[in-house]
């Protein structure tokens, strides 16, 4: 009984420091920041046997879950939107560690729940 009651204060714990980093005040970029390669076809260039050079950066969107969206990000917004993209991914993660935890949290409730329950006969 101990010990459920330690795991679900850890959780507890847990739950706190992604809120605080989910409601915490920064850009996201709704959607994915993608970098997109390109070989220029000089024979002799390293892109020959690699994966090409960056040409551009675009930002995919879905509308409505039935079409995605491209976006061409500007040079100078560049930094920004990568930054705002790997945002939108640490929030994707924790909104999913986040459910995780709820879910724990349910299931060591219901085993706190069996063992303080009686049997009446």
């Amino acid at each position: 009984m101990e010990k459920l009651r330690d795991s679900l204060l850890l959780l507890e714990k847990e739950r706190k420091r992604l809120f605080k980093r989910l409601i915490k005040e920064h850009e996201v970029a709704h959607g994915s920041v993608s970098e997109v390669y390109r070989k220029c076809g000089n024979p002799r260039c390293h892109c020959a046997s690699g994966p090409g050079h960056r040409q551009v950066l675009f930002l995919f969107k879905d509308e409505n879950e039935q079409r995605r969206r491209c976006k061409l990000v500007r040079r100078a917004d560049e930094k920004r939107l990568l930054q705002a993209g790997e945002a939108y991914r640490q929030f994707r993660t924790d909104l999913q560690r986040l459910r995780a935890i709820e879910q724990e949290e349910i299931r060591i409730l219901m085993a706190i729940l069996a063992v303080r329950s009686i049997s009446y006969v």
